[in-house]
């Protein structure tokens, strides 16, 4: 399948015009077929994953076991009973505001990494919320890009899933729902898809401040970025860490890299040979080099395995770079508010990816608070986010799915009459009625329950209170002592008459 990309195109865009994916036992069909070939094939799948990602064999089958994940979530969402009871709900008289309808086809554009949890995750979803598929997928020699194909192929319905070797044509794309996990999708406002789902690549975060446990921040670190050969979508980028704890911090992070590679069994060295041939990875060390030189920052630990590195300056590209090599950036921040104002950019434009944030709980509070990212997380690195690629913006990160059935969905809502429904043959029916409406619609808010203008407020309040500890037992005493002399003073002068 694939071969012929019109044949393929026009055979997925006749089944989404029938409609046979709207039907709840075909989808449930799709997904125990899907998930039957891949149990069959597991072992083929591991190892492809193995040999193109450049991992171990345990981070291949985290790989495959979170795709099985993903796939049985969207399964379990599919209900039966639920989905009767909402379609028939018109036909009893009720509403049924949470309908919605797929978007007839979904198009998948791969990343080259995790390739098989990124097309799994974008597929179940879409299969869950009822929308044929085309997977894009170029003839490489790649043997994961080799599998894709023969799932659509051998396991999945011919006419509502389909694979093809090239681009297709901007007429098929403007009626389609675009997966862009590569960021390889250039339109205009002419072409432009119904819906583009892509996957951002703005720097992830780490913050450690001062209260936080410095060795499980440099642990989860150092896991996020040697794990899958340095290349998951949400591994940590750059670290903010407070001064007090940096140079902890350091040390913490070079024993955690060599505890790693110790307890992985393996040698920097052992993957260095594919994990210096791409072409980001040398972009890395040329920009690190770069950097070094120009005085804008310094290595402070390097071996074969990783490279520890310390931003001096905070002009340096360092900063704000995406990250593919096996680097650690460090660089210190003075205070919670300098960790804000290093990230807030003052727009509306998101400059954070993931925010990993290593703290006291008030603390990590006060941060998340006031830096915007795409998604918080709070003392940990969850190893899920570091399979596949980073959720599309515009829609919430979850930890149980990477794509969701909403976004292959259009909202639209289905409305009965009831006895709250206002009817416009009767509201428009004369005076009567529209002066019924405005005494509705001109009642008093609700109070907010802030105090009025003048009442004594948290700070009057604690003013009082302050007052009154530290005023009341000078007051006291004075008064005693003013009563005990005069007291004193008038047994003195009775005694003298």
């Amino acid at each position: 399948m694939g071969e012929n990309c019109d044949e393929t195109l026009g055979r997925v865009k006749l089944a989404a015009i029938d409609g046979r994916m709207r039907i709840l036992r075909f989808r449930q069909l799709q997904f125990q077929n899907l998930y039957q070939y891949l149990i069959q094939n597991r072992d083929v799948f591991i190892e492809a994953t193995q040999f193109d990602d450049g991992c171990t064999k345990e981070e291949a089958e985290i790989e495959f076991a979170s795709a099985l994940i993903d796939l049985r979530n969207h399964y379990d969402a599919l209900d039966l009973t639920t989905d009767l009871e909402q379609e028939y709900r018109v036909s009893k008289g009720q509403c049924n505001e949470a309908h919605k309808v797929a978007i007839g086809i979904v198009y998948i554009i791969p990343d080259t990494i995790s390739a098989l949890f990124g097309v799994l995750s974008a597929l179940c979803a879409a299969i869950q919320a009822g929308s044929c598929c085309i997977l894009e997928m170029e003839n490489t020699t790649r043997k994961t890009s080799v599998l894709l194909r023969q799932i659509f192929s051998e396991s999945m319905n011919k006419d509502a899933f389909g694979v093809v070797l090239s681009r297709a044509s901007p007429p098929l794309l403007l009626q389609c729902v675009v997966v862009d996990q590569a960021r390889k999708l250039r339109t205009t406002d002419d072409s432009k898809p119904c819906r583009v789902l892509t996957s951002p690549a703005t720097p992830n975060v780490a913050l450690v401040d001062r209260t936080a446990d410095v060795e499980l921040a440099a642990k989860e670190v150092v896991a996020s970025r040697l794990a899958f050969d340095a290349r998951g979508r949400y591994a940590v980028d750059a670290v903010f860490v407070n001064e007090f704890v940096a140079d902890a911090l350091a040390t913490a992070v070079v024993q955690a890299a060599q505890k790693y590679f110790g307890q992985h069994k393996i040698a920097g060295s052992q993957r260095s040979t594919r994990y210096l041939s791409s072409k980001s990875d040398i972009s890395d060390i040329a920009l690190l080099e770069n950097e070094v030189r120009l005085g804008r920052a310094k290595v402070v630990h390097s071996d074969s395995g990783m490279t520890v590195v310390e931003v001096l300056e905070r002009s340096s590209a360092l900063v704000n770079t995406k990250v593919s090599s096996r680097t650690v950036i460090l660089i210190r921040s003075t205070s919670l508010d300098d960790f804000i104002d290093v990230l807030d950019n003052g727009s509306s434009q998101l400059s954070v990816g993931a925010l990993f944030v290593f703290a006291g709980p008030r603390e990590a509070k006060y941060l998340a608070q006031h830096i915007f990212s795409q998604v918080t997380i709070v003392n940990h690195i969850p190893a899920q986010l570091l399979v596949g690629p980073t959720t599309p913006i515009g829609y919430p990160v979850s930890l149980r799915t990477r794509y969701s059935a909403s976004m292959f969905e259009y909202p639209s809502p289905q409305f009965a009459v009831g006895p709250r429904s206002h009817l416009a043959s009767r509201i428009l029916a004369g005076p009567t009625k529209s002066a019924w409406l405005m005494g509705i619609a001109q009642k008093p808010l609700k109070p907010t329950g802030q105090p009025p203008p003048g009442a004594w407020g948290f700070f009057e309040q604690g003013m009082v209170i302050g007052a009154l500890v530290y005023l009341l037992p000078i007051l006291s005493v004075s008064l005693f002592g003013a009563g005990y002399a005069s007291i004193w003073g008038y047994r003195k002068f009775t005694i003298r008459s």
